[in-house]
């Protein structure tokens, strides 16, 4: 997670709370508006909605049924698939037990924790304005997910309305995550193999970029050739390490946040065996104006390094699991190959 705040001038109040008898609570409203059918039916659902309709004060982060509709979920009757106690903990998830407007999330804060009802913390980014002043743009992300519209009034507290939906794992490791998914068998073997595993149990925080299993066969990984690969003969740093920021968690839009408050934009380190350089950003790609996220992979830190990789993704509903240590984002694009990883 990222450990540092950036602070720079308030942006201005832009909502006035006044009381207003015509006000509809929570529920009431949420039940009354085309595009938040499917989160209606899950608050009906888990037996939330009445809830909703009380006194509260609430925050209430509303994934849009198109939000639904990309993680497979297109109608009511497909909650009746999930384990009722999971569904009510994620939607839970999208609601704080207070009201927090626009003004009260910190400028320029990078993932600041507030409680939701789930027991557990959201992450709130919002990007405002850049180290040279001017207009605030105030993009607002909950725990990845950008809120495109912001401050809608309730009776009983706010609403914002999500692009997509928050993935939280809650007390599941990165580890268990992925061990968990044959999509990302060949990644899970190469990290036992080269000695990466069992880190991905502890506290990390680690930020994961985890290959698909074709996107492992592209570069020349598969199960049968990581059967050929001895780990004294190739850089584990590299070859599997590639995939990995240690001690950052790292949601998709944190690069957006950070290309907005900082000249630079994004975030560059080197890997583990202090050579190799990583760039990781993001940005909105057109036409679909969708948050991707850019990985670029040199050979050492000179401005004339040969790029090794260079790569993007923007399957929005595959990114930013929010795991117990850290967070997952599905890659299709394998980054190197084991010949570039000889020692």
């Amino acid at each position: 997670m990222l450990s540092f705040f950036l602070f720079s001038c308030e942006h201005p109040d832009l909502t006035v709370v006044v009381p207003n008898e015509n006000l509809r609570p929570a529920s009431d409203f949420i039940k009354n508006n085309y595009e938040m059918t499917l989160f209606s039916a899950a608050l009906e659902k888990v037996g939330l909605a009445s809830t909703l309709n009380e006194k509260g004060p609430y925050t209430v982060l509303v994934p849009t049924d198109a939000a639904f509709n990309e993680l497979g979920i297109f109608r009511p009757s497909d909650f009746d698939k999930m384990n009722l106690d999971s569904l009510k903990k994620v939607i839970q998830y999208h609601i704080l037990p207070r009201r927090m407007l626009l003004r009260d999330i910190p400028s320029n804060g990078v993932d600041v924790r507030y409680a939701t009802l789930a027991g557990s913390e959201l992450y709130a980014s919002l990007g405002s304005v850049g180290p040279n002043g001017g207009t605030p743009t105030n993009e607002l992300f909950f725990s990845g997910a950008k809120a495109s519209r912001k401050d809608v009034i309730l009776a009983n507290g706010v609403l914002y309305v999500l692009d997509k939906m928050m993935k939280p794992q809650f007390d599941t490791s990165i580890q268990a995550w992925l061990a968990a998914r044959p999509t990302y068998r060949v990644f899970v073997s190469g990290l036992k193999k080269f000695g990466l595993w069992d880190q991905l149990a502890t506290n990390g925080p680690f930020t994961i970029f985890a290959p698909t299993n074709e996107a492992l066969e592209e570069v020349g990984i598969t199960e049968e050739t990581l059967q050929t690969l001895s780990p004294e003969k190739y850089r584990a740093d590299v070859l599997f390490g590639s995939y990995l920021i240690y001690d950052k968690h790292f949601f998709v839009s944190d690069a957006k946040v950070m290309g907005i408050i900082a000249t630079t934009g994004g975030y560059t380190y080197q890997l583990k065996n202090n050579l190799h350089e990583m760039s990781f950003a993001a940005g909105e790609e057109y036409p679909s104006f969708i948050l991707s996220y850019y990985l670029r992979l040199r050979a050492d830190r000179t401005v004339t390094a040969p790029i090794i990789a260079q790569v993007s993704y923007g399957i929005r509903a595959k990114m930013d699991y929010l795991c117990r240590n850290g967070v997952i984002h599905d890659l299709n694009q394998g980054l190197v190959r084991p010949e570039q990883a000889i020692k």
